[in-house]
């Protein structure tokens, strides 16, 4: 979409320029040719009166000549107006186009999936992968986790006792699992419905325009042992 708009942009303005180009070359040019040719047969007949006629036909020439160049120069005017003006829009979305192309733009590609029954903490492992879906990559990737019983707001994560892990970079295209791990006591109360379980996650990413993130809450889905998304936003 921004292509297309980057391409209209600059075929109009192409335009705007042949056209004044062609109006400053051919009209001051054309119109007193069309003039003359339309005042041969008034010249002709005013031979009889000693030349004035010719006299006042090269008058009117001068002065409609004048005043083409004038209405010409205002029409060059605007149309260099109205292509400074689509130059100053281009930028604007040229700007634009590399704040969000050139940039690494990082989430999950699915949810939280189980991948292995308890281990030796008598947990529960599970794992969300993630991905680069931009064209930039992100040196560095953090990952910021909190299982609970109730409901976590956004705040949570400002909590230093939050589980935290360096990811490292994370190139176009590239996909990592974080791997998340609940107790079997807290997913044993979901399935009985003594008290819910949710996953508060956070992801952090670094380039060169600056610092992004991505955070989701999801609760833990008793009957399809997964879980579903209660909140998500972008930083």
């Amino acid at each position: 979409m921004i292509n297309n708009l980057l391409a209209s942009l600059k075929f109009r303005n192409i335009l705007i320029l042949v056209s004044a180009a062609i109006l400053i070359t051919t009209i001051p040019t054309l119109f007193p040719l069309l003039l003359l040719s339309s005042a041969q047969e008034p010249a002709a007949s005013s031979e009889s009166r000693g030349g004035t006629g010719q006299q006042l036909t090269i008058e009117s020439i001068e002065k409609y000549i004048a005043v083409v160049s004038g209405v010409a120069e205002i029409a060059v005017v605007i149309l260099l107006y109205k292509t400074v003006k689509d130059f100053a829009e281009l930028a604007k979305v040229s700007k634009l186009q590399t704040e969000v192309r050139f940039r690494p733009w990082i989430g999950p590609s699915g949810g939280i999936l189980r991948v292995g029954g308890k281990n030796d903490s008598n947990q529960y492992q599970y794992a969300i992968t993630l991905k680069n879906f931009g064209e930039v990559p992100s040196p560095a990737v953090t990952a910021l986790s909190v299982v609970t019983s109730s409901l976590p707001t956004r705040e949570i994560f400002k909590n230093e006792s939050v589980n935290k892990f360096n990811l490292g970079p994370l190139l176009p295209n590239m996909e990592k699992k974080y791997w998340i791990f609940i107790d079997s006591s807290m997913i044993k109360n979901a399935v009985n419905g003594a008290s819910p379980v949710f996953v508060a996650l956070y992801f952090s990413y670094t380039y060169v325009g600056g610092t992004s993130a991505y955070g989701t809450v999801s609760q833990f889905d008793e009957e399809n042992d997964t879980f579903i998304h209660r909140d998500m936003w972008l930083e």
